[in-house]
């Protein structure tokens, strides 16, 4: 019986309506384990509405004006995409704990809504068999994703010649949501091939399927499957020109790549701004970063991520090379004060300052953990950055971790917020006073602190 309500509630706003011409569009629906008490609906730039649960955790918002496109519906931590006309009536309901899968569109533009939904899910169970053939050589890899683009192509063509009320814009979004993951990975497999040793030459055809793509609607940048797309292209173009000719800076490159091909502010903005963090930390000794840094305030014009990479920059001259561990006092597990000269002496030691609002517990128990057992002789440190909480870092043995005592000047050393490790010798000399958890070759680094005397 409940699921019947909302088409209810529905059929009453909607037949109070006079005219067409009217009607407002309808969007609703029931969230069963609810998350939050609320549902954001938006297009990612000019629109933007929030949602209240009712007590039955079924939800309506109403609209006039509204224009036809994709729209993105939050709710707790999850996401998906609505493809919305003016006058729509359209419902969902899911279950938070099956978020995607439960997912299920009813009312107006169902058919469609359940198309994308449906793209999405096939995209998530191919790449996990896609995965398994980027070491095939180019034909044969080439040859699955045609035979993948044909599957996906019947599909599209099936539904352009049952649709009854053609609509232009979704069939590029279905397009989109059925090719573009190919696409995407045509583009990884030429970037794996790049970084190869001996690379294969590709095919003069290899990258046609581009001139079926557009990479200028940053309207959809919100859009996974274009925007996984339009990463990896801008990528993959640096990549195939660095295999070329050595490139004397690539994330300078990239950086410069980016600021061409994008041409929404907010968008190049983030994808700046990632791209500087991401390449920092997996290299974060790279000895060109300043080069990149000035790149990356030239490009940019975000403020607060300007703020955030000038504060990465100030920590980077904090705990450097050669110098002595300095003395600060840590809270140990059981309340106790010790001073970290005293938990680090006569041992190597990897310090990691952690600020829990700016990395996941999940990502960084896997990589804490992991370095733990590979390096079962050196001593392993977790400080938990300036929080009043005291709060621990989830799946990591509590004997490895620390608070700080308040208003702690310790806190300044990751004043950026990104978590930072410090490699200590037994001497409690600084081998490495800023690297990270991705950095690309830090088991290495962390074993290589017992070739110090």
């Amino acid at each position: 019986m409940i699921k019947y309500l909302i088409p209810l509630i529905l059929v009453i706003f909607i037949g109070c309506e006079k005219s067409d011409n009217q009607k407002p569009t309808y969007f609703g629906g029931k969230i069963i384990n609810p998350k939050s008490d609320f549902v954001i609906l938006s297009d990612s730039y000019e629109f933007k509405d929030t949602i209240p649960l009712n007590k039955n955790n079924t939800f309506l918002g109403t609209y006039t004006n509204i224009k036809e496109g994709l729209y993105v519906f939050y709710h707790g931590n999850e996401h998906q995409y609505v493809f919305l006309q003016p006058t729509d009536s359209t419902l969902i309901r899911l279950n938070t704990w099956d978020f995607d899968e439960s997912l299920v569109f009813s009312g107006s533009n169902a058919e469609r809504n359940n198309l994308l939904i449906d793209a999405f899910l096939q995209y998530e169970q191919e790449e996990k068999s896609i995965a398994r053939y980027f070491h095939l050589p180019q034909k044969d890899f080439t040859n699955k994703m045609d035979s993948l683009k044909q599957i996906k192509n019947a599909i599209l063509t099936k539904y352009e010649e049952n649709d009854v009320n053609p609509s232009e814009k979704f069939s590029k979004l279905l397009n989109i949501a059925l090719n573009y993951p190919i696409y995407t990975n045509l583009e990884k497999y030429a970037i794996k091939n790049a970084t190869k040793k001996e690379p294969e030459t590709l095919a003069n055809s290899y990258f046609s399927y581009r001139n079926k793509t557009n990479v200028c609607n940053d309207s959809l940048m919100f859009f996974g499957p274009y925007y996984r797309f339009v990463i990896e292209k801008i990528y993959s173009d640096v990549y195939q020109k660095n295999s070329i000719k050595k490139l004397d800076n690539f994330t300078v490159e990239l950086l410069n790549s980016i600021n061409k091909n994008i041409d929404s502010e907010e968008v190049k903005n983030r994808l700046l701004y990632n791209a500087v963090v991401g390449h920092f930390f997996k290299e974060p000794n790279y000895e060109k970063k300043n080069e990149t840094f000035f790149t990356f305030f030239k490009l940019n014009t975000n403020n607060e991520q300007k703020k955030t990479i000038q504060r990465l920059i100030n920590d980077l001259k904090l705990l450097n090379k050669g110098e002595q561990l300095p003395s600060f006092d840590l809270i140990s597990a059981d309340g106790g004060l010790v001073d970290i000269k005293n938990v680090a002496k006569g041992k190597n030691t990897v310090v990691l300052f952690k600020n829990y609002k700016y990395a996941s517990d999940d990502w960084v128990s896997s990589r804490f953990n992991h370095l733990i057992k590979n390096n079962p002789d050196v001593n392993f440190v977790l400080v938990n950055l300036c929080d009043t909480s005291r709060r621990y870092t989830k799946n990591i043995d509590i004997k490895y971790q620390y608070t700080l005592p308040e208003e702690s000047p310790t806190c300044e050393y990751s004043s950026s917020k990104f978590s930072r490790l410090v490699l200590v010798d037994k001497n409690g000399i600084i081998q490495n006073g800023y690297t990270s958890l991705s950095s690309s070759n830090i088991n290495q680094e962390i074993n290589n602190l017992q070739n110090f005397k």
